[in-house]
């Protein structure tokens, strides 16, 4: 079971068992698509329900941005916030970097909207977590901390999660294919006409 527990990316064009507001908005979706201000309460009530779900919808909540920008009377500043902090959640994805470019500098700096998204600090420490475990074979403890924020004793459930051990002050990380150091086969072609021409060169 892993450390943290990181949201689902989910669509709701293509999920399997729709919920009542993914069945209206596909039924928007292929009707006039989201041109309509009437569209807007059907995507904040989707965007509600991924907070509850802990799930992600990324086209659908850049569309709800979106409309937002077409009509601007309907902005909500609180959805908008919580579509960035599900951007946050959603890391790797570059869905956060795409969103931040449709929004005031007022709602980007504004750092309480985070607490009202259950789940948002396990998502960011899964991404730190995933990003440490890619990139190290070991890590100090006093580093390791400072990286995800949490106490000795989350650090040492953390270890036990990962299967990792600790020597000393120093937390050895489990080797994966992309924390261990691998030699680099280097090819070179060479052409027949290419030899000769040395060949010619040295028999002068």
């Amino acid at each position: 079971m892993p450390a943290f527990q990181q949201q689902s990316i989910v669509d709701f064009t293509t999920t399997e068992s729709a919920s009542a507001t993914q069945q209206q908005l596909l039924a928007a979706h292929n009707g006039r698509g989201f041109c309509d201000e009437a569209v807007v309460t059907v995507l904040e009530a989707y965007l509600a329900e991924q907070v509850q779900n802990s799930t992600v919808d990324i086209d659908a909540d850049l569309a709800l941005l979106k409309l937002y920008l077409v009509y601007p009377s309907t902005a909500d500043a609180d959805h908008v916030a919580k579509v960035l902090v599900k951007g946050i959640m959603a890391m790797p994805s570059t869905f956060f970097t795409g969103a931040t470019t449709m929004l005031p500098d007022s709602i980007r700096e504004d750092v309480t909207y985070a607490t009202t998204v259950p789940g948002f600090l396990e998502s960011v420490r899964a991404f730190i977590l995933d990003a440490i475990r890619r990139s190290h074979s070991a890590i100090a403890t006093d580093v390791f901390k400072a990286k995800l924020n949490v106490s000795d004793k989350e650090v040492a459930d953390i270890v036990a999660a990962e299967n990792w051990t600790v020597a000393g002050d120093v937390i050895q990380i489990s080797a994966n294919e992309d924390n261990q150091m691998q030699a680099k086969k280097i090819q070179e072609n060479i052409e027949f006409q290419d030899v000769l021409k040395v060949i010619h060169t040295l028999s002068r």
